[in-house]
């Protein structure tokens, strides 16, 4: 059985992605970042086939990235802490650097948990939507032009033909006796130049084939929405606009 969240319209996942990531942009609670970043956590492992090494690999950097902008919050609010009834006298400056000058050391946390938010909704969209499908639902829920959408699933499908040419360069390199420093442009000059014969062999292929994007054609998968969808979509959306009216912190 198909786990709920790789069962939602990736159409209407995206789209309740994109307006749950702009109110939150817009609030400046820590509770609610952090009530969505958790619920997102649980909603891949109990709504998808998503392993939880896989996910604790993605955690880490966003993890790192969220500390980061902790201390940073942290240590620029203290470093310009002023009284702030001398903030009377600087009125005239811009609200950004008024805040900095600020004592709320409670913008610390609340860069770090939005990261945090942004990072769980990107990573519930990321690995529980599969590209074909979602390629599929642009097409005919978006009306996205067939020659973008398939350009994008073939570049999509040339990565791992990129990453292996990447790795062969280099062997090739050390097989040779060069020494090839990490940040050396050489190897990816060379898979870049391979890449290139090989989109160009893919845009004949399709022409050889026939491939129009404006001709009508038939389609082995076609994605539709459901009632499911729309509910999942407002459920979501509606979460967050109850916790930026009924939580305080």
């Amino acid at each position: 059985m198909t786990p709920f969240l790789e069962k939602w319209n990736p159409t209407v996942k995206a789209a309740t992605v994109l307006v749950c990531v702009i109110l939150l942009s817009v609030q400046y609670l820590v509770s609610l970042n952090l009530t969505v970043f958790a619920l997102c956590l649980v909603l891949l492992l109990a709504g998808s086939r998503c392993g939880l090494r896989r996910l604790a690999a993605l955690l880490l950097p966003a993890g790192v990235a969220a500390l980061g902008l902790f201390f940073m919050g942290l240590y620029y609010a203290r470093g310009g802490s002023v009284d702030p009834a001398a903030l009377d006298t600087v009125s005239a400056l811009p609200y950004a650097v008024r805040a900095a000058m600020s004592r709320n050391l409670y913008t610390a946390p609340q860069l770090a948990t939005r990261l945090l938010a942004y990072a769980g909704l990107g990573m519930m969209f990321a690995l529980s939507t599969d590209t074909e499908i979602f390629i599929a639902s642009l097409l005919h829920q978006c009306r996205l032009s067939p020659k973008f959408a398939y350009g994008i699933l073939a570049a999509f499908h040339l990565m791992p033909g990129m990453v292996r040419e990447f790795n062969q360069v280099r062997l090739a390199f050390a097989v040779r006796g060069l020494h090839v420093h990490p940040l050396s442009l050489q190897p990816i000059f060379t898979m870049l130049v391979n890449s290139v014969r090989w989109s160009e062999c893919v845009a004949m292929a399709m022409e050889s084939k026939g491939f129009c994007g404006d001709a009508p054609r038939s389609y082995c998968l076609v994605p539709r929405i459901h009632w499911y969808d729309l509910a999942a979509a407002v459920a979501a959306v509606g979460g967050i606009v109850l916790g930026m009216v009924f939580l305080r912190y």
